[in-house]
């Protein structure tokens, strides 16, 4: 069960199901539990319009509608009819004078009269509340009694094609998009641009830099005009275990808008995120949000919606201002934390987080329990994928097993869950339509030649051990073949030299390494970390915001970062222009004051209501990405960012 009692976007579409089934009373009843939380829910009181049993009910409704929307076409055009009858001024002065018939048989005639004129005007409303129905889209076709089986097969036909084109036009437009770039898939996207975007994003084909888009809105399915917006996103994998170059492909589908809150990165670091009730209900696509897929091993972590999410495998996001944000799994493991609670998951589970604020877009709640996936996620992942389209195709992974790998996942020394299979092959489930898909399945883009592990080796040299992962590093060169087959192109070869190069030369005696767990003290609730930024080629800068209601101090700073090149080191961290620390470390993971300690008389508090600036100095220019930072703080909770 949701503990949240359902989201408000399933109560809308069951209350549309049940009129259209006629039960009207279960339609009345969850529609007013839905305006009960929210009175300014619009398509609420358009399904409570077709749900009223009388013309005050509707007139009631009707001006609710305008309240919310005053340029509301259809509210204005359904007042005016029954101002046209008369009936609106005659229930506005129900309390006025009483005009008395002379006789009884006039009595009988007004009767008469009125009573045909409330049928007359009863006939034109369920006319006008079921075209206008059918045009928002809340009913297929006119009422239940014209919903024939033809209209239904011809309108999912319908459905079927315009969904395919799209996820097939977005594919051949989208296929070259690099890495912290966005693609115009297809119609209709709009958008607003950084004052200094040098380029277009207008149509299909139309590419930009994530960090010239300022906001982002897609269309909702639309079979008269032939529209279903699509935009594609290629995110840099920021998670350590992630191979240097690897992108995270995200598509924004339908009826959604995102907002970019990661300033000046060139990553999408950090956004806002909802997603509307569409427009058409087609089973393909029961909802309109997000799809996020990785290439396997590989992850990403982003703050959506005030919520820090890390992801390791293939998940569908959907996001209802003043309802809910769900996530759901498919493959891999996901971490999500908000309002000081984090919750693990695996794939074939859900977790929500109540969403309001002044936008309604801000994340209000912790994590829910984990819950199973539903048929309309299945629904979605099938068609955006051609895949999962079923529970059989979905591996499931514990809460457990979740930690385990995100935990792993966020280290610099990769190591995957034995349940998992880095070899794919295609399934024959797969339908053709989708041959040309928006979202690569688990493919890796072909990147940069990644640089080995290097392990904290006692001795003067830096020739690093055998790898105890060799489903990670067994080929140093990423090629674009379907799977990761472990191909023998590069044979380690033994040396008899000691230069102090960095090359695979295996030893007699393994050299230990060294894997300290990192932080686990939980994320805290009222000190924040912003977004990472890169102000000089070899720094990290961020700010931490202390709400605590007391004066903080760093206790410990734990950091994973690239060791490349061979000469990189951390040289400083520096607080507020204070210098904290300022000793040297030659390899990753930091970890202070355990490798350092603390700089003699330094500052490390923070005053509340204060925000301080940290920045983390190297001594070599840093790479795009691969670097996780932990601030524990003597209240016993930490921050976390990413870059």
């Amino acid at each position: 069960m949701n503990k949240f009692g359902g989201s408000q976007e399933e109560k809308l579409r069951n209350a549309a199901e049940f009129l259209n089934a006629g039960h009207k009373k279960k339609a009345r009843k969850l529609l007013r539990e839905i305006l009960s939380t929210d009175r300014n829910n619009l398509a609420g009181w358009e399904l409570l319009l077709q749900a009223a049993n009388n013309t005050r009910e509707e007139l009631f409704c009707l001006n609710r509608m305008l309240a919310i929307d005053p340029e509301h076409a259809t509210a204005k055009q359904r007042i005016d009819r029954i101002r046209a009858t008369g009936y609106e001024s005659g229930y506005l002065t129900a309390r006025g004078p009483i005009h008395r018939p002379a006789a009884r048989k006039q009595k009988q005639q007004s009767t008469l009269l009125f009573l045909l004129l409330g049928a007359f005007i009863a006939a034109m409303c369920v006319s006008i509340t079921g075209f206008a129905l059918y045009r928002s889209g809340y009913i297929p076709f006119g009422s239940s009694s014209s919903l024939t089986a033809t209209a239904l097969a011809q309108k999912s036909a319908s459905c079927q094609v315009l969904i395919d084109q799209a996820i097939q036009v977005s594919g051949s437009y989208c296929d070259d998009t690099s890495s912290n770039k966005v693609c115009y898939g297809n119609i209709n996207i709009m958008a607003d641009l950084a004052a200094d975007a040098t380029q277009r994003f207008s149509e299909r084909g139309d590419i930009i830099a994530v960090n010239e888009l300022r906001r982002l809105s897609a269309s909702p399915l639309n079979l008269d005009s032939n529209e279903w917006g699509i935009a594609v996103f290629k995110i840099i994998a920021n998670l350590p275990r992630s191979l240097p170059g690897e992108t995270i492909t995200m598509v924004v589908f339908g009826n959604a808008t995102l907002d970019n809150d990661s300033g000046d990165s060139e990553n999408l670091e950090s956004f806002y995120f909802s997603s509307e009730l569409g427009q058409i209900s087609c089973e393909k696509v029961p909802f309109d949000g997000l799809m996020v897929t990785s290439p396997d091993g590989s992850g990403v972590t982003f703050n959506i919606n005030g919520a820090e999410l890390t992801l390791i495998g293939d998940a569908s996001i959907k996001a209802i201002k003043n309802g809910e944000m769900e996530v759901s799994l498919y493959r891999g493991s996901a971490r999500i934390v908000s309002n000081g609670q984090e919750q693990y998951f695996g794939a074939g589970q859900k977790v929500s987080i109540e969403l309001g604020g002044e936008k309604g877009d801000r994340s209000i709640s912790v994590p829910s329990e984990p819950e199973p996936l539903s048929e309309e996620e299945l629904a979605i992942a099938c068609t955006m994928t051609g895949q999962f389209c079923s529970e059989s195709e979905i591996t499931p992974v514990s809460e457990e097993q979740a930690q385990g790998e995100i935990q792993s996942g966020i280290t610099s020394t990769p190591s995957i869950v034995p349940t998992r299979t880095l070899s794919l092959t295609p399934s024959s489930t797969v339908p053709a339509t989708n041959t040309l898909l928006v979202l690569p399945s688990s493919t890796g883009s072909p990147g940069p030649t990644p640089l080995p592990t290097k392990s904290k080796t006692p001795g003067p040299t830096k020739t690093p051990g055998p790898s105890l992962t060799p489903s990670r590093t067994s080929t140093p060169t990423r090629t674009s073949t379907p799977s990761r087959t472990n191909t023998p192109t590069s044979t380690n070869t033994p040396t008899n030299t000691s230069t102090n190069t960095a090359t695979n030369t295996p030893s007699n005696t393994p050299s230990p390494t060294f894997t300290p767990g990192g932080p686990s003290e939980p994320i805290c609730g009222s000190v924040s970390l912003s977004a990472i930024t890169n102000p000089n080629p070899n720094e990290l800068s961020m700010d931490i915001t202390n709400s605590s209601g007391g004066t903080i101090t760093i206790d410990r700073f734990f950091a994973y970062w690239v060791d490349s090149p061979s000469t990189q080191a951390l040289d400083m961290l520096v607080l507020n222009s204070d210098l904290i620390w300022n000793q040297t470390d030659n390899n990753s993971p930091s970890d202070f004051p355990t490798e350092g300690n603390w700089r003699s008389g330094s500052d490390r508090t923070i005053p509340n209501a204060t925000t301080r600036t940290f920045v983390v100095q190297y001594r070599e220019n840093l790479q795009s990405t691969g670097y996780v930072i932990h601030i524990i703080f003597d209240i016993g909770c930490r921050v976390t960012g990413s870059k």
